[in-house]
């Protein structure tokens, strides 16, 4: 490899399977219809694929299911062949793929240990100084002297993870690796990914976990239907491949059935949600200017004004905020005529929405009674995206200071520290 920083080198990178339409693979069929041929149709999982890693890089890879993330990584673990392309690698590979493989269930956990580790590399000695921090990590302190055939898949896997990461490799090559447990041997993952980073080792992450990407990958490669499509800052692509699903979700799911009701002296003509440069768009960012823009029809003469109800909700039918029309423009609606009409517009300078499936209810009233003209719950779906990946409902706004002081401050010693080991012994903690 010419420049010694590179640790991976990708150049016009394909990957063609022959899918085969019937069952002539077995012996029954070909003897059945011996005169028949086999039928195929190729699926090219990887098309024209190029990209460089540099040593010491934290590089995600993500894309939707059948988008060749896991066929690239078997590729570059030389497990597949590539069909085209060429694909130079410099150090050695620890690649994290099929955890477990090469396990035998009639072995008890500490058995494994011993055999899979020396495939990885490992001497007896280095197992021996280490065994007590595998089982440690994979929380299996009860089950060190039981067969792997009573584990459960979940167990099985964290021993199978606890160990790999024990091998001495510059590059490591992981697939789905956040789907081997629960949120608390999570967290050790993420302490590992911070342990990476802090020796420079050259990682390559498949993940659906794009939080974990926006976190602790420099770079990302988006991938669609084989093709390289994005690859840049991590939080650009993952924002880019948010806005992506979110806009084939909002196109491809049926959206819950518009509920209408009210007297219809005015009615909602047509809603819509708007950028700052009054384009359409079910997708806004968080943080990002919103106009929700309604357009209504009086159809009552008697009708002298009337006021205007939005409310926000959640997928999960949470109301997250309601907004009236202030009595100050109720006038300058009303003022019509039978058949007239006119636009009311709400705008959100910043969206305060973190990324979820929300929707929009409206409602016009009358001013004094407030008996409902037109409501309709359900007018408009959309998607916020948030490219921080952030969790809860809502971005608060508020800003941080640190004041430094020359002695601890506390008011009074509420919270004083306690004699213990130190550790955190939360039984399930969530990242935050």
């Amino acid at each position: 490899m010419a420049d010694r920083d590179l640790a991976i080198r990708v150049e016009h990178l394909s990957k063609r399977f022959r899918i085969p339409l019937d069952r002539s693979a077995t012996l029954k069929h070909r003897l059945a219809h011996w005169r028949s041929a086999s039928r195929y149709r190729t699926l090219e999982a990887l098309l024209d694929v190029s990209f460089e890693v540099r040593a010491g890089e934290f590089i995600g890879i993500i894309g939707h299911n059948g988008s060749g993330k896991s066929t690239l990584l078997k590729i570059l673990s030389r497990i597949y062949r590539p069909n085209a392309g060429v694909v130079a690698i410099e150090g050695k590979v620890s690649p994290f793929l099929e955890l477990g493989v090469g396990f035998n269930p009639e072995l008890t956990a500490r058995e494994n240990i011993y055999l899979s580790g020396s495939i990885l590399g490992l001497n007896r000695p280095e197992l021996h100084r280490l065994f007590d921090e595998i089982i440690d990590f994979a929380g299996l302190e009860q089950f060190v002297d039981h067969k792997l055939k009573n584990f459960s898949s979940g167990m099985e896997v964290r021993l199978a993870f606890s160990l790999a990461i024990q091998a001495h490799a510059e590059i490591l090559l992981m697939d789905e690796v956040l789907a081997v447990g629960d949120a608390a041997f999570q967290e050790k993952c993420f302490d590992i990914f911070n342990r990476y980073k802090r020796e420079g080792r050259t990682v390559v992450l498949v993940t659906h976990g794009l939080g974990a990407v926006t976190t602790y990958c420099d770079r990302a490669l988006l991938l669609d239907h084989g093709r390289l499509v994005a690859d840049g800052d991590a939080a650009d692509v993952t924002s880019q491949y948010r806005r992506a699903i979110g806009m084939a979700a909002d196109g491809s799911r049926p959206n819950a059935e518009i509920e209408r009701w009210g007297a219809r002296d005015v009615v909602v003509t047509g809603i819509r949600m708007l950028d700052e440069r009054g384009v359409e768009d079910v997708n806004p960012a968080t943080g990002g200017f919103v106009r929700i823009e309604l357009g209504y029809r009086i159809q009552n003469d008697t009708i002298a004004d009337f006021t205007c109800v939005l409310w926000l909700m959640r997928g999960d039918g949470l109301m997250v905020s309601e907004a009236t029309l202030p009595v100050s423009q109720y006038a300058q609606v009303g003022e019509s005529q039978r058949g007239a009409g006119g636009t009311i517009r709400f705008d959100i300078p910043q969206l305060s929405l973190l990324e979820g499936t929300y929707s929009v209810d409206v409602e016009l009233q009358g001013r004094r009674d407030q008996a409902p003209y037109d409501h309709l719950k359900n007018a408009v779906h959309f998607r916020v995206i948030d490219r921080r990946a952030r969790q809860g409902v809502i971005e608060p706004g508020g800003a941080w200071s640190v004041v430094p002081a020359e002695q601890p401050v506390s008011w009074p010693d509420q919270f004083a520290a306690t004699p213990g080991t130190g550790q955190d012994e939360r039984p399930d903690r969530t990242r935050h």
